[in-house]
Formats: structure tokens, sequence, C-alpha cells
């Protein structure tokens, strides 16, 4: 062996300490210093249903827990309607708010979803509703409901019919 080699074998070990070192430092090393410390280990184990707060101040010493307010959920005639979003389901309409999560839909009749539509205030695209459609979604109820729809005095730019179809 040469000298050449020999400088570029030294070299390259090298470079190679030198990323791991930066790269420990920087914290980009996947699998070192990632494993849970002795702090972990001799934690207690917190209860994730209370989920109380402590709470103190500087002026006081003694700790105060707060307990977050229950959800209560509402109808959806109590709640202050922006998007009423229509699922339609085979033959049958469910509806929610477009604010309530996806397990939210409840069945609803064309009357009542006409009376929603109209106490919808928008958001702020204008548009009043979102109409989505399952894979079983059949088209008489989807005609019927533009019909009444466009007879309730909403514009078709405040109705957005959705294209993809949902499970």
């Amino acid at each position: 062996m040469g000298k050449r080699p020999k400088k570029m074998m030294y070299a390259g070990g090298g470079i190679l300490a030198l990323g791991i070192i930066l790269g420990q430092y920087f914290g980009l090393t996947p699998g070192i210093n990632s494993g849970s410390g002795e702090a972990e280990k001799t934690a207690e184990p917190v209860e994730e249903e209370s989920r109380a707060i402590m709470a103190s101040s500087e002026s006081e010493i003694i700790p105060v827990l707060i307990q977050p307010e229950p959800k209560q959920d509402k109808p959806l005639a109590e709640l202050p309607l922006k998007v009423l979003d229509i699922l339609i389901d085979d033959r049958s309409y469910l509806v929610k708010a477009a604010s309530q999560p996806k397990d939210k839909y409840r069945p609803a009749e064309i009357s009542e979803i006409i009376t929603l539509a109209k106490q919808a205030s928008g958001d702020e695209d204008g548009i009043h509703v979102r109409v989505y459609r399952t894979g079983s979604a059949r088209v008489v109820p989807e005609d019927k409901l533009k019909e009444e729809l466009g007879k309730s005095g909403l514009q078709t730019q405040m109705i957005d019919w959705k294209i993809h179809l949902i499970d």
C-alpha cells in the first residue's frame, strides 16, 4: 500500500467519525439516545381518563386541580350552522353540521333538510350546503334533493355537489 490510499482511508474515517458526532449533537442519528431514560422507568403512570391539570401560581404554593368541563353534544338545530353537510346513502338522507365530526350524521327527511339549509349562514366562499354521496347512493334521491333545494330559493353557487364518493 502506498501513501495515497492510507491517507484517504484516514480521511474517510475522520469524516465518518465527525459525521457521527455531529449527527448525535443535532439529533439526526436514529436509534442512538432515543430509548426511554431513567426518569421514564421510575415515573408513576399518569391516568389518561382524568386529565386533571395541576395549577398554581407563584404567590400560592397549594396546588389546585382544575377539571375540564364535560363536552355536551348539542342537537343540530342548536348549533350555529354555517354549512350543512348532506350525505345521500342509498335512498335516504343523512345530515350534520360541517363543524361536527364525520360520525355525527343522522337521518333526516327532505323537509327538515330544506329548513336546515335555509338556516345555514354559509362559509367564506358562500357555500351553504355540501352534498356527498356513498357508493350505494341512488340517482332519484339526488335529483329530488336538487329540485327541492332549487325550489327553496338556494342558488346553485350556494350548493357544493361533491363528485367523489365517500364510505
